[in-house]
C-alpha cells in the first residue's frame, strides 16, 4: 500500500521543528541577561555615635531605612583623600535629591578635623544635608574602622610618607538595616568600580 505524503513527511518535519527550537533556545540563552545574584550580607555594623560637622551628635541609628556609602579620610591628606572625596561627590551627584541614599565621611584625624574645619572642607565639595562628615575620639574611630568596617587604619608616625594616617581607600556600601554589602575602589581610574557601585546602590534601593 502506498504511504501518503502526510505520513511520510511527518517525522522529517518533526525533526526539523525540533532542531529549529533548539537553535532558538541557544540564541535566547546567549542574548538574554540572566538575573544578577543578590548582594551578600558581609558584616553587620555596630551602632556608633560621633560628632557631625554641625557640632551635633550623630547616631548611626539615624541611617536606618537608608542605603548609604561611607569612607574614611582626613582633611589635610595631600592626595588620596581628595580622590576619595571627589569620587564620593560623583556618587552623591548621581543620586541628586534622592532621599533614599546617604553619604558618610569619617575623619581619622580628630585633633585637626574639628567641626569648623570639616564644615569648610564639606563646603568646598558642594555637599548637602544627605552627606555627613563625622569626627570623634581617636580610639572610637580606630575601633570603628578596624572592628566595625573591617578596614585597616594605622598611625603613619615614623613611616616615611606624607600622610598622617594609613587608611583604606575603599568606599563601603551599607544597606537599610546596617549591613555592609560591598567594598569598592575609591581612587582608581577604572570607571567600572564607580559604575558597579552606582548599580549596586540602585539594587539596594529596590531591595524588599
Amino acid at each position: 500500500m502506498k504511504t501518503s505524503n502526510v505520513e511520510w513527511h511527518a517525522p522529517r518535519v518533526g525533526r526539523l521543528f525540533g532542531s529549529w527550537m533548539f537553535v532558538v533556545c541557544l540564541l535566547c540563552l546567549a542574548g538574554c541577561e540572566r538575573p544578577s545574584q543578590p548582594l551578600n550580607k558581609m558584616f553587620e555594623l555596630p551602632q556608633f555615635t560621633l560628632t557631625e560637622r554641625s557640632g551635633q551628635p550623630f547616631d548611626s541609628a539615624s541611617l536606618r531605612g537608608k542605603v548609604w556609602v561611607a569612607d574614611f579620610f582626613f582633611t589635610s591628606c595631600p592626595g588620596t583623600c581628595l580622590m576619595l572625596s571627589r569620587r564620593m561627590k560623583e556618587i552623591h551627584a548621581a543620586f541628586g535629591k534622592d532621599d533614599n541614599v546617604r553619604f558618610v565621611s569619617i575623619s581619622t584625624d580628630s585633633e585637626t578635623d574639628t567641626p569648623e574645619v570639616m564644615t569648610k572642607y564639606a563646603a568646598g565639595l558642594g555637599t548637602d544635608s544627605r552627606w555627613a562628615f563625622l569626627t570623634g575620639a581617636r580610639a572610637a574611630i580606630f575601633d570603628l574602622s578596624i572592628k566595625g568596617f573591617k578596614l585597616a587604619l594605622a598611625d603613619a608616625g615614623g613611616v616615611d610618607v606624607k600622610e598622617k594616617f594609613i587608611h583604606s581607600t575603599k568606599l563601603i556600601l551599607v544597606d537599610r538595616k546596617g549591613w555592609i554589602r560591598g567594598y569598592y575602589d575609591g581612587v582608581g581610574e577604572d570607571s567600572g568600580e564607580k559604575d558597579r557601585l552606582l548599580a549596586d546602590i540602585k539594587r539596594l534601593i529596590n531591595e524588599p
